[in-house]
């Protein structure tokens, strides 16, 4: 950044006006389309979980418990499907209209029905921004720039946000995770998989933390899951 002058307002300005989003009245139909999908037992994908993915069937699992959908299932290659949302919503293909991009899960948990397909939740990112994004990046100025993201993104997407909140803090959700947990117990004699499964799923099916005072290295759902 010193050797080429560069400031790093201009660079965090860089990474965010160059961010492509899909347009805000193609992502209301399809979250739309994705809630249907969900709550009528269609076709819905998540990111696999665990080691070799073999974590996936709790996933699966509670989202029978949950919604009675026994069509989720494991994206074939934990990118697929994004890369086909955010294709058809913006019209870029990468590395044939589209180079040097990534794509992004903005607040994470890949593992929620909700948010792997959630088109607010997607997100084209400039490779040159990598250093300051992704769960392996440290120092001040990654934290600074997601803040700057974040906030951004929260504002856009808020409406969604909120609408997405109050689904997942439904009661009959929480004390549904509660049970499944509690019945996958008894089942596997609390084994270390069914623990950190607890411990994970806790996080993958919380709201997501619109404040802006929040540091994204201090939240995981703050944290842009990008490949």
């Amino acid at each position: 950044m010193a050797k080429f002058n560069i400031n790093k307002e201009d660079l965090y300005q860089f990474g965010i006006s160059e961010t492509i989003l899909p347009p805000i009245d193609l992502v209301a139909q399809n979250w739309e389309d994705l809630k249907k999908r969900i709550f009528n037992n269609g076709d819905v994908k998540i990111r696999g979980y665990g080691r070799d993915a073999k974590g996936t069937e709790f996933y699966l699992g509670l989202y029978k418990h949950l919604f009675n959908n026994t069509n989720v299932k494991k994206d074939a290659t934990n990118n697929i499907e994004p890369q086909k949302i955010i294709s058809r919503l913006t019209g870029y293909k990468r590395n044939r209209n589209l180079f040097n991009y990534q794509v992004s899960h903005i607040f994470g948990k890949t593992k929620n029905i909700f948010l792997f397909e959630a088109p607010w939740n997607i997100a084209l990112v400039p490779k040159l921004i990598d250093p300051f994004t992704g769960h392996e990046t440290k120092g001040v100025w990654p934290i600074e720039y997601q803040e700057k993201f974040y906030s951004y993104s929260s504002e856009i997407y808020k409406e969604f946000i909120e609408e997405y909140n109050h689904l997942i803090s439904d009661t009959n959700i929480i004390e549904g995770i509660t049970d499944y947990i509690d019945n996958i117990k008894k089942q596997t004699a609390m084994s270390k998989e069914v623990l950190q499964f607890e411990r994970d799923v806790i996080g993958e099916l919380s709201i997501i933390e619109i404040s802006l005072t929040c540091s994204p290295k201090t939240s995981p759902d703050r944290e842009l899951e990008i490949w």
